[in-house]
């Protein structure tokens, strides 16, 4: 892999080209791929994933149980994206790229944003 480029992508591509080459290799031949560090870094994008969602439904919840107003978990609901979309335009302009520490960084600013927007509130 190169610098600058992405891992799933090149794994990715990498195991297509082994799937090619393995339709012709000898008889009583394969492959079997020993480490594959790929999948602890989809592993850790659904973290984020999961991280959002689990954030979205207790500002919700605490909203509607503590203030029983919905115009008041609008307000947390819309943070999340709008903090999200900032984190990622300030990376890319400042040339940093998603790796493991980054999202790990993520996941606590989202639950930073979320408390935050609930004491806010």
């Amino acid at each position: 892999q190169l610098p600058g480029s992405n891992a799933l992508d090149t794994a990715k591509r990498l195991r297509a080209v082994l799937d090619e080459m393995a339709a012709v290799f000898p008889v009583g031949v394969d492959y079997k791929i020993a480490l594959d560090n790929t999948e602890y870094i989809e592993n850790s994008i659904n973290a984020v994933y999961h991280t959002i969602y689990e954030a979205v439904l207790l500002v919700v919840l605490v909203m509607m149980v503590f203030l029983q107003n919905w115009r008041a978990a609008v307000i947390p609901i819309f943070a999340i994206p709008v903090s999200l979309i900032g984190t990622f335009f300030f990376m890319m302009l400042f040339g940093f790229s998603i790796n493991n520490l980054s999202l790990f960084g993520l996941v606590l600013a989202i639950g930073i944003v979320v408390d935050d927007a609930i004491v806010v509130v």
